[in-house]
């Protein structure tokens, strides 16, 4: 991590503190903030990741191959973005999976929600937790990791990317047999998990950092379309407006730098992820900082309990994927709620069903506005911490490229 330091000129001086590289989170990004007194002042969270393109690599494949494309956008929201993706060529085709098919999907879903929750819990344990007690706690995430993983495998078809993930469904099926293990291990997962949670929240064992973001109230707008999967049609995605973040932020010439694009809804920022759905859905309070903490917590707790009552839903007499699929032109819109909020992809298929379009608008990008104002009237060390509580995932996001003639 590198830190500099230095003073800016004007009528107001400001420290200008620049991370050159903000350390556990995903993906490259800087983060410069200005202080006074040590409390800051402003922020700007610049991605430096470069661009990757997958919208335009589309472009002319079969929609077989986008899904299978899409998922690779990133190593920690594979599944989420494969069913964004089948969804929206679904309803540019009008086709809809059978149930076993959509709640398998679901399934997977939730797992890879588990998966990457658990990473960003091993990201922010140093900031939260005292020192006696971090090793415990992150040596017994990293093993529910890998066992949480192994149910993708088991269902998906791989510990990531799962393959069985395709548009109408889900195929191949996996045995009965397997569903069968698969719920005689929940159980031992749940009460698993219940310990963690209790030792992720426990205020004992927390540090002087976890204690001022307790105190810091927050209240955002947020947007969210579904606690579990996703709706589309609980939000209007034509109300979603992205803007390149060098002309969100043209206040600061460092914004040149970033790669990044941010989304607002219905011209305001809005925060997505799990305290949105918890709050909208379940009508929770999560009003502090630290509430998106114990909000991503609640979030793996529902999604275990929510992954139990699918496996006791699925009837393995009936399919898990439509037959005979007819592609064609048309448009289509997938709205999913991926681990860190709502994902929305939109595709345009052409005569021979081939992609015409692909326009992907990701959670990070609506949570950086968002991001950059919670970190103000904070101290640095505790303004570093929310961002790793946001959780950006910065190669999803990084959809813009400077090209030069």
């Amino acid at each position: 991590m590198q830190v500099e330091l230095r003073r800016k000129s004007g009528e107001i001086i400001l420290g200008e503190i620049e991370l050159g590289k903000v350390c556990r989170v995903s993906g490259d990004a800087k983060l410069i903030m200005y202080e006074e007194g040590g409390e800051v002042q402003d922020a700007l969270f610049i991605s430096t990741a470069p661009v990757r393109g997958f919208e335009k690599m589309v472009v002319g494949k079969s929609p077989f191959f986008v899904v299978g494309a899409v998922m690779r956008i990133c190593g920690l929201c594979h599944a989420s973005h494969g069913i964004a993706a089948a969804e929206a060529i679904e309803d540019a085709i009008g086709v809809k999976p059978p149930k076993n098919g959509v709640l398998l999907r679901e399934a997977l879903g939730l797992i890879n929600r588990i998966q990457s929750h658990l990473l960003e819990f091993l990201m922010v344990v140093p900031d939260l937790v005292v020192p006696e007690e971090r090793e415990n706690l992150i040596l017994r995430l990293i093993d529910f990791h890998a066992k949480i993983g192994d149910f993708l495998l088991k269902l998906g078809g791989a510990m990531t990317h799962p393959p069985n993930l395709t548009v109408g469904g889900i195929n191949p099926v996996p045995k009965w047999s397997v569903f069968n293990n698969l719920k005689a291990r929940l159980p031992k997962m749940l009460r698993s998990w219940d310990e963690l949670a209790h030792l992720l929240v426990d205020e004992d064992i927390q540090t002087d950092v976890a204690m001022e973001l307790r105190e810091r109230k927050l209240d955002n707008r947020y947007l969210s379309s579904g606690l579990f999967y996703g709706d589309r049609f609980n939000i209007d995605v034509r109300k979603i407006k992205l803007i390149p973040y060098y002309e969100f932020r043209k206040d600061n010439p460092g914004s040149k730098e970033s790669t990044t694009m941010i989304a607002m809804y219905k011209g305001k920022p809005v925060e997505v992820g799990p305290r949105a759905r918890l709050s909208t859905y379940r009508e929770k309070s999560y009003s502090t900082l630290y509430g998106l903490h114990t909000a991503r917590v609640d979030d793996v707790s529902i999604a275990l309990h929510r992954l139990s009552s699918i496996l006791d839903s699925l009837d393995m007499k009936e399919p898990f994927r439509n037959q005979n699929i007819v592609f064609g032109p048309g448009k289509g819109v997938g709205v999913y709620e991926a681990p860190r909020g709502t994902l929305v992809h939109i595709v345009e298929l052409g005569e021979e069903g081939r992609t015409l379009y692909s326009r992907i608008v990701v959670p990070t990008m609506f949570n950086i506005p968002v991001m950059e104002e919670s970190v103000k009237g904070l101290s640095v060390e505790a303004a570093e911490t929310v961002v790793r509580l946001y959780d950006p995932c910065i190669p999803c996001t990084t959809h813009v490229a400077r090209l030069r003639r």
